[in-house]
């Protein structure tokens, strides 16, 4: 035996014995730690964007118009990405993106209305989104191991949860008792504190020049990513206006239904994320579109009473818990084994952009119309349908010797 043999069943050990698997990856540790803070943040502030604009006095309509506006100059400022990052590295660029996140949350404080503040709003949160996300995806996919995905994602996941059980709780209280200044500079804070695990995370390689086919293996991100922007731009803003009105406009009940919420769509997160990497990922597919579709029915049906809305809320949220690392292991493996994953995330963020963009600017004319914004989560439910269908696509199956396992198909564009 070979000395470095003992570290290799040391390392295999580590993955497959009990919750030790899921911390032998150090860089993904560190960016689990950055993440869980970035969504503290965001909970914290971010989730009550949509909600504190309209007791500002937005309607729905403008809401709906101003998410298509953030996601429509993210797709046009998009190419900044491409300049800045590899003459600054992968890392740098990410710490940018995550500043500017954080500069969005006091920047909202100063919109009272559909003015210059409203757009400058708009402006930061989407700079910060052209500069954060696809550095994030690009570091998540490279760092991460393909064999632990589902486990690590799903993790990853459950640190997300705690933050969205502590900040929409902390968020809300403070904006009732202390008012917008104290909620989002608190936001604020947190979200530059996220910056700092960055500096310890190995920073994957990053070429200057785009590599032969690189764009050409990224279509099956574009598709994916989509089709999530369609079924989530609209329907989470929907939905959140629909609870904040049922909840008599209190952001201190609103941030603790979202608190309850997240707790319960916690609870499946890394079994389901395991459940893929034993080799379960399709049926893991059906039942994920199923629950979605679920979720959604009860959503756009239910009363308006402040019980039934905090029962769906937690029940929906609940069914929506394996829906991340679903889609996440498939696009991230996909990612990793590309030509430039941090191209494949630049894609793939546009179709983000595109299916998100188009079922705002959907919504927000139904609404102008006089359809109430709760009908209006309607929309995403053809984007479910048409997402399993992509992930069975992408994912293919092995030859059923031993446990069957799925792993990704070759990136070809898909219809």
């Amino acid at each position: 035996m070979t000395r470095d043999d003992p570290r290799a069943i040391a390392a295999r050990l580590c993955y497959t014995l009990g919750p030790s698997m899921f911390f032998a990856n150090r860089s993904v540790n560190r960016l689990a730690v950055h993440t869980a803070l970035q969504q503290l943040a965001w909970c914290m502030s971010g989730a009550f964007f949509g909600v504190y604009l309209l007791r500002a006095g937005l309607a729905p309509s403008i809401l709906f118009l101003a998410s298509a506006g953030v996601l429509a100059l993210r797709f046009v400022m998009r190419p900044l990405v491409l300049i800045v990052a590899p003459r600054l590295g992968l890392r740098q660029t990410l710490v940018i993106g995550t500043l500017l996140s954080a500069l969005q949350y006091p920047a909202v404080g100063l919109v009272h209305g559909a003015d210059v503040m409203l757009v400058g709003f708009c402006a930061i949160g989407a700079l910060a989104g052209v500069f954060y996300w696809p550095c994030y995806h690009a570091f998540f996919a490279t760092l991460g191991d393909r064999e632990y995905r589902g486990s690590q994602v799903g993790v990853r996941q459950v640190l997300m949860g705690i933050a969205a059980v502590l900040g929409p709780a902390a968020g809300g209280v403070m904006l009732t008792s202390f008012g917008a200044w104290v909620a989002f500079g608190a936001a604020a804070a947190v979200g530059a504190l996220a910056a700092v695990p960055l500096f310890a995370v190995r920073e994957p390689h990053l070429a200057r020049q785009s590599p032969r086919g690189a764009y050409a293996a990224s279509w099956s991100g574009v598709w994916l990513f989509a089709a999530d922007g369609w079924m989530l731009a609209g329907a989470m803003l929907a939905w959140d206006i629909t609870m904040f009105r049922a909840l008599q406009s209190r952001f201190d009940q609103f941030g603790g239904t979202l608190a309850l919420a997240a707790l319960a769509g916690a609870l499946g997160s890394v079994v389901l994320g395991r459940f893929i990497d034993l080799g379960h990922a399709r049926r893991v597919i059906g039942f994920n579109a199923a629950m979605l579709c679920t979720g959604i029915l009860l959503r756009a049906f239910c009363t308006l009473s402040p019980t039934a809305v905090i029962a769906v809320a937690l029940v929906t949220t609940m069914l929506g818990g394996m829906y991340v690392p679903v889609l996440m292991t498939a696009f991230y493996n996909a990612a990793k084994s590309s030509p430039c994953p941090f191209r494949f995330q630049f894609a793939a963020e546009a179709g983000w952009d595109c299916g998100g963009a188009s079922v705002s600017v959907l919504a927000a004319l139904l609404c102008g119309a006089g359809l109430s914004p709760q009908a209006t989560i309607l929309l995403a439910l053809p984007a479910v349908l048409v997402q399993a269908r992509l992930l069975a696509r992408v994912y293919r199956l092995r030859p059923p010797a031993g446990p069957a396992r799925l792993e990704p198909a070759p990136s070809t564009p898909l219809p």
